[in-house]
């Protein structure tokens, strides 16, 4: 699949390299392994691709500054993550999730709350001085205490960054099956609380599910919102070249194929007008920084802005949003019902 992955870069190579120096879009130089877990690869494998992006990036004036990699606790040594180091990966996310085993044993997590620390010591003692970790919340068996505990196991580790995301089920896990999740107002608790305890100690919410030292925000990440153009290289992976997105196929055996015949195997979503429109709200709605209205109107001309206004106007009314000069943004006590108040703010489509 490597391979693949690697002719797929060199076809698509030329076409990208001239978007992103078409001066169109504002850029941040990043290269993101993951989705699927990457790190069952060993560093021998994954070094000749790295050093191809890298060098090609860098060959373009694109010197990547943040070149992050998604690890699972288990598959981490400290050999491994000084491999991964010299091959050029500067950010580790690790996908810890909890420190409980029960609650990991459920998820069906390989590792446990020992090793998922252990996994974090050792990505430090190699070297890494960037590393973000995930965690889950809104689970069967998650109480406000052991949530509080987890938050501060997380906290004494030092990570540069969090993100914690609500547990969405998966109809073939054992919570899925039984269908069960705690109600919504104990999830809101507990989003509530990852809030207050992050901010008290020193970390900064810049999205719904990212939380940062000072400075230390997922530049990667951040290029979602802004729209910037991206390609992902691979099965399952999407892209968007600034006008329309698509993605490859997930199925590995027709992804090789399309690749070996020079026929991507890939799905497209060609965005009308209304598609954008709607996007720029959703993705920089989820920001803490909000809607630019000026930029809408730069954008979509006055009318646009002056129709959304008129559209969000309850919701300025209830305080679900606020407008403050230029910007249009979500409370940071209203982000957990984010999905409702951004769904009120879209055009039909």
């Amino acid at each position: 699949m490597l391979e693949s992955i690697r002719q797929e870069w060199e076809r698509e190579r030329d076409s990208w390299m001239d978007l992103w120096h078409s001066g169109k879009f504002p850029l941040r130089h990043t290269i993101y392994l993951g989705g699927g877990t990457p790190s069952v690869c060993s560093p021998r494998e994954l070094h000749p691709l790295l050093t191809m992006l890298i060098h090609d990036m860098k060959k373009a004036g694109m010197e990547p500054a943040e070149v992050t990699m998604e690890v699972n606790p288990g598959d981490i040594t400290i050999p491994y993550c000084v491999s991964l180091l010299n091959s050029g990966v500067n950010r580790l996310s690790i996908g810890i999730q909890s420190f409980d085993d029960d609650h990991l044993k459920a998820m069906k997590r390989r590792h446990t709350g020992r090793s998922g620390k252990e996994s974090f010591y050792k990505a430090r003692t190699a070297g890494f001085r960037n590393i973000s970790i995930d965690l889950i919340f809104g689970f069967p068996g998650l109480t406000i205490s052991l949530w509080e505990d987890t938050l501060r196991q997380a906290v004494a580790l030092g990570p540069e960054h969090i993100s914690a995301y609500q547990l969405s089920l998966e109809p073939s896990s054992p919570w899925g099956r039984k269908g069960v999740l705690p109600p919504q107002e104990e999830c809101a608790r507990q989003y509530a609380l990852l809030q207050d305890y992050l901010q008290l100690t020193g970390y900064i919410q810049y999205e719904v599910s990212s939380f940062s030292l000072p400075g230390r925000e997922s530049q990667h990440n951040s290029g979602y919102w802004l729209r910037i153009p991206y390609i992902g290289l691979g099965p399952a992976a999407h892209s968007f070249n600034g006008q329309d997105r698509y993605a490859n196929v997930a199925h590995l055996d027709r992804y090789v194929e399309g690749i070996r015949s020079d026929k991507p195997a890939r799905t497209y979503d060609r965005l009308k007008a209304s598609d954008v429109h709607n996007e720029h709200i959703m993705l920089q709605l989820r920001t803490v920084h909000g809607l630019s209205l000026s930029q809408m109107e730069a954008r979509e001309g006055s009318g646009a802005m002056e129709s959304l206004l008129i559209q969000i106007a309850p919701l300025l009314e209830q305080g679900l949003l606020i407008k403050k000069e230029d910007r249009v943004f979500i409370p940071a006590g209203r982000f957990f019902i984010s999905d409702n108040i951004i769904r009120d703010c879209l055009l039909p489509l």
